[in-house]
């Protein structure tokens, strides 16, 4: 049996009639994590891995509170940071990869989270599916 290739544009005209239809039927649909900067839901979407949007918007206020920037999380010993989101489950390998994004954040974008996917998945922690909800 021979696969019909659908060709680049045939593709993309069909994602974008899907998104529509999507964005018809869920017309109020919003990301159930709370922040209010590219960061914070950068910081988010890593410690939403493995662990519900609940747990995480619990955990959050009090950790942007400590640690505002990008900077505040490099400056920041591992151990603090662990307590702060222990709550959240592999405290040990999400601070590690709250630290790592942020000292690439620092390092190769001034500090500001990038809008390309391609930037997005070079930073330590983050994946396609992080990237996504960060793209909106």
């Amino acid at each position: 049996m021979a696969k019909i290739r659908e060709s680049k544009s045939a593709r993309k005209e069909r994602a974008h009639q899907i998104l529509s239809i999507l964005e018809h039927s869920y017309p109020n649909s919003r990301i159930a994590l709370d922040y209010q900067s590219p960061f914070q839901l950068l910081v988010a979407t890593i410690l939403a891995a493995q662990c519900t949007d609940v747990r995480v918007n619990m955990t959050t206020p009090a950790l942007f509170e400590k640690y505002p920037t990008p900077q505040a999380f490099i400056d920041a010993p591992l151990e603090e940071i662990e307590k702060q989101i222990f709550m959240c489950g592999f405290y040990r390998n999400k601070t590690k990869s709250i630290k790592g994004a942020s000292q690439a954040l620092v390092e190769r974008f001034g500090g500001e989270v990038p809008r390309t996917m391609e930037e997005l998945l070079s930073i330590p922690g983050l994946g396609r599916k992080s990237s996504n909800v960060i793209l909106g």
